[in-house]
């Protein structure tokens, strides 16, 4: 362990100037030639501190009056972070955390790390909720969420749920792979699960997507997904494809197509990549997009670097059917991503809803007459989801809501049940809303 705290400080310094955390545990990990124990509890802790931010946050603020958190160096702000997760959290003991961390501490205004770290340890959870009265401050604490979010979610659902899904953002989620047909039989796949002692379930309402329950070799260490044979691929995220249902010789436009889990899915469907554009605005997101759709066989794809809010003023192809995912709060991924809830702040909500908007009315530029959009996100905020969908179906007539079947999450009332919205605690997978709109005569 002691070890590894150079590297775990490191990394999170990174995260905490806004670097993305798997980019920079991806290249960590290659860079330091870690062991595969070490690489597994560097994952571990690093996102487990960021699942309880708020609260080890919390802990270091009363721990003293004599620094501020946000003024201290960098790096000693992650060590600290180490050290109340390591006592409050994993409950190591002082002498422990002192002894694994001591190495690398560098003193903070008068104190020595044994005086903070008695005084971290000190304090007791009931100490946290003092003159935290209203339900969605105790929320906050309790399940390790911003409590701006919490009032969101208590704004919109009861209480019994709003705790039920703020719950399951402390779970994993379970790991979902699709084969991927363009260089699989799904068979294939299986056989080699069954070889490996996998432990899994299929997924009957996705076709190829099967639910891994154990495995005693981590997933993306298989040979099979090195060569692109079958992805890690989320039930909420391969349900948007089968939604989309792309058909032989349907001109298909993915207007927000990086990384490229959709767009190879429906090239999977399809058993081509001819007559799919994938878009995107970045050219970093386009290589990463252009290797990935390599690795998994795609063919004949067009790939397009453009903003695809002014698509419609470049190019003159009308698409049969539309995929939008555009760019979202995230809200729905927080088991997975728990970075996102810290990054996210309210004013953010207006920059995402603006950018949505002006991309689905771009998209109904480019759609053909009786053609289809997908809309979807990972969010769970209603502003990202039902405010886009009907304030554009009010402002745009000759479009309507058809349903977004298969339906395998839960019906949107607010939009006469035809949208779908699925949540980790109900669905066993990430938060996502998935709407369906044709365009008519």
């Amino acid at each position: 362990m002691e070890n590894l705290i150079p590297t775990l400080i490191f990394v999170l310094t990174e995260i905490d100037a806004g670097n993305s955390v798997r980019i920079i545990l991806r290249t960590t990990v290659s860079e330091r030639n870690l062991t595969r124990d070490d690489e597994s509890a560097l994952y571990y802790l690093t996102f487990e501190i960021l699942r309880f931010m708020n609260v080890v946050d919390l802990y270091i603020k009363m721990s003293s009056s004599s620094f501020s958190l946000k003024k201290i160096p960098p790096k000693m702000r992650s060590l600290l972070r180490i050290a109340a997760f390591l006592l409050k959290v994993e409950k190591k003991t002082v002498e422990y955390v002192k002894e694994t961390l001591e190495p690398h501490y560098q003193q903070i205004e008068h104190l020595q790390l044994d005086m903070i770290l008695e005084s971290i340890q000190s304090i007791s959870e009931n100490q946290l909720y003092e003159n935290k009265h209203d339900l969605a401050s105790r929320f906050s604490i309790k399940y390790y969420t911003p409590t701006w979010i919490v009032r969101k979610f208590l704004d919109r659902w009861n209480e019994d749920f709003t705790e039920a899904l703020l719950s399951s953002f402390l779970q994993n989620l379970p790991m979902y792979v699709r084969v991927n047909t363009l260089k699989a039989d799904f068979n294939q796949i299986i056989n080699v699960f069954e070889n490996r002692n996998v432990s899994y379930e299929l997924i009957s309402e996705i076709p190829n997507l099967i639910k891994v329950v154990i495995s005693e070799t981590p997933i993306p260490r298989f040979p099979e997904f090195e060569e692109g044979k079958f992805v890690i691929q989320q039930k909420a995220s391969a349900l948007v494809s089968h939604v989309l249902d792309p058909k032989s010789g349907e001109k298909i436009l993915d207007m927000c197509a990086s990384p490229g889990g959709k767009t190879s899915h429906i090239a999977a469907i399809l058993g081509t990549g001819k007559n799919i554009e994938a878009v995107d605005i970045n050219e970093d997101r386009i290589k990463i997009l252009t290797k990935r759709l390599e690795l998994l066989g795609v063919e004949s794809i067009k790939i397009v670097k453009s903003d695809s809010r002014t698509l419609h003023k470049k190019i003159q192809t009308q698409f049969d059917k539309i995929l939008l995912d555009p760019p979202c709060s995230s809200s729905g991924t927080y088991s997975s991503r728990p970075e996102m809830k810290w990054r996210l702040k309210q004013r953010d909500l207006r920059w995402y809803t603006n950018l949505q908007s002006d991309l689905l009315n771009a998209a109904s530029k480019l759609v053909k007459l009786e053609g289809i959009i997908i809309y979807s996100t990972c969010s769970l905020f209603q502003e990202e989801n039902y405010d886009i969908i009907s304030s554009f179906l009010e402002e745009n007539p000759s479009f309507s809501l058809s349903e977004a079947s298969p339906i395998i999450g839960s019906p949107s009332p607010l939009l006469e049940n035809k949208a779908q919205e699925l949540y980790p605690h109900l669905h066993e997978t990430e938060g996502f809303f998935i709407a369906k709109i044709k365009k008519e005569d």
